[in-house]
């Protein structure tokens, strides 16, 4: 589970509104848009994984729980729940009387109980479904077992008691539970229903019922349009639409101008608007460790990383911060904050210099021949790669080219090792450290490095939660660092921008989720 930022823009404006062209609004709805980068195409909650179907997930779908606008787990669809003293039986018991709810909010005769829960957890671990959320509810009884197939789905640690109460039974302890009951795969799914779309289900507004606050009022090409019955000043209207006509304005410009009620920004450009930052991206330089490079040599790495982050200065465009690390401030493991967690990683080389002189011996310098230093254009760190650059010239007599190739290059020679020194962006993919890690693993490890230790420990994570998992993943950042094929250089800034006025969104960038549950735009 990743940590989620909670923002409340508090700065009150005149009010403004937007039509909802192609979904039937007005200009007197109170409305959200967000632009994606693809039109949502799967509304089924226990296997949605992109962004923009994620988001249309947690708006369209109640779960148990929800996040309220100060941050806090609140009941959603259940009334109450309790936890056992040992912490491995929790029970819900929901609200009565509720119902789904189908296309442009039309009443139906699909009632919302414990019995839709047990379905959808046994979705999530029926093979054939392939969630990805089997992995953060692996500590629920069985799991592993019904997900394999060497169990039946009725042995699964999910059960109801009668229609409203629910209970799950775990085979170890999980202090993050309630927090991933919050995600998509959690939410409710009707048998009955879900038989009836014959393989459709959530792929077309028909195919579709809504447990939450908002229902599917429109989906085109234009767009997905939900819309809920909510008294001003809870917006009522949510538009998830393509930008194709502002592309060439920053976020900032587009909120100005009414295009869009938040946007994601990489820039340090000056703004009024409230702001949430954060990073899910550490620059790094990569040594190509494969066998009979020049870099195999791991002194040799250790001395150029010692030398490199001795003379490294950050840049000061507002882009950059510095990092302790490869993972970046902010992450979360199963709700634990990894960076606090894990600590300061990065290697101390003391006498980075005598250690290069070590490693020397037995060299020519002709194994140096054809070394470069590749970087994608617009990086904004070619200062910084001349930096370095000029300290192993000073210290080391070597002085390597440095090669700037377009964006698609780039990755094309990474992810083919077809580099020497890189300076790369790692990003954790859904704000996950599993997956930064992971990119250094096996047979695919972008340094060409393959270690078994490493690759084992970081498959033993995965079946591990909490406080022992962030160790495990600690030891692989650790170990990762110290061989230096990796040297972390700077963490890349991003941040949300939000109108003014809007007050009560939940907000986090990894899982990803934007809940508009909450909130209000005066």
């Amino acid at each position: 589970m990743n940590r989620f930022l909670r923002m409340t823009a508090v700065v009150l404006a005149a009010a403004f509104a937007f039509l909802l062209a192609g979904c039937g609004g007005s200009s007197a709805s109170t409305s959200f848009t967000w632009f994606v980068d693809n039109i949502p195409a799967n509304l089924d909650p226990q296997v949605a994984t992109k962004a923009e179907d994620v988001i249309a997930c947690e708006n369209l779908y109640g779960g148990l729980v929800r996040r309220n606008a100060s941050g806090e787990l609140v009941p959603d669809l259940c009334e109450r729940w309790e936890i056992s003293s040992d912490g491995l039986t929790y029970t819900f018991y929901l609200k009565s009387g509720l119902t789904y709810t189908g296309t442009k909010g039309a009443a139906t005769d699909y009632a919302i109980t414990a019995e839709d829960f047990v379905y959808a957890f046994r979705r999530v671990f029926d093979p054939q479904t392939a969630s990805p959320y089997a992995v953060e509810f692996s500590a629920i009884q069985n799991s592993a077992a019904v997900l394999d197939g060497t169990a039946d789905p009725g042995t699964l640690g999910v059960s109801a008691i009668g229609e409203l109460t629910l209970v799950f039974r775990l085979s170890e302890r999980d202090d993050t539970f309630l927090s991933k009951l919050t995600l998509p795969g959690a939410m409710p799914c009707d048998e009955a229903f879900f038989e009836s779309t014959r393989g459709t289900y959530g792929l077309s507004s028909t195919s579709t019922l809504s447990s939450g606050s908002f229902y599917i009022y429109n989906w085109t090409a234009s767009g997905l349009f939900l819309r809920r019955s909510a008294a001003s000043p809870l917006v009522n209207n949510l538009r998830l639409v393509q930008n194709t006509s502002n592309t060439d304005k920053s976020a900032a410009q587009l909120i100005a101008d009414e295009k869009c009620s938040a946007a994601l920004d990489d820039t340090a450009e000056a703004t009024s608007l409230q702001s949430v930052e954060y990073s899910d991206t550490t620059w790094a330089l990569l040594f190509n460790a494969s066998e009979g490079s020049v870099f195999a040599v791991a002194s040799l790495r250790q001395a150029l990383a010692g030398i490199a982050l001795q003379n490294l200065s950050v840049p000061s465009s507002g882009l950059f911060t510095e990092v302790t690390g490869l993972v970046p401030d902010g992450l979360t493991v199963d709700g634990i904050d990894y960076r606090d967690a894990a600590g300061d990683l990065l290697p101390t080389i003391p006498d980075a210099k005598a250690l290069y002189m070590q490693a020397r011996q037995g060299m020519a310098s002709s194994d140096f021949n054809g070394v470069t230093i590749l970087l994608p254009q617009g990086s904004g760190l070619t200062e910084t790669v001349e930096q370095i650059n000029g300290a192993w010239q000073k210290d080391c007599s070597l002085f390597f080219s440095v090669e700037e190739v377009p964006q698609e290059e780039f990755d094309a020679r990474l992810a083919s090792g077809k580099y020497t020194i890189a300076l790369a962006p790692i990003r954790a993919e859904g704000g996950s450290v599993y997956q930064m890690l992971q990119q250094f693993a096996g047979d695919n490890s972008l340094t060409g490095l393959t270690d078994p230790l490493y690759t084992g420990t970081l498959s033993e994570s995965i079946q591990r939660t909490g406080t022992a998992r962030c160790q495990l993943l600690r030891d692989c950042e650790r170990q990762l660092l110290e061989g230096c094929t990796v040297v972390p250089l700077a963490a890349q800034q991003k941040r949300l921008l939000v109108a003014d006025g809007v007050e009560g969104l939940v907000f986090d960038p990894f899982t990803p989720v934007l809940d508009l549950t909450y909130t209000t735009k005066n």
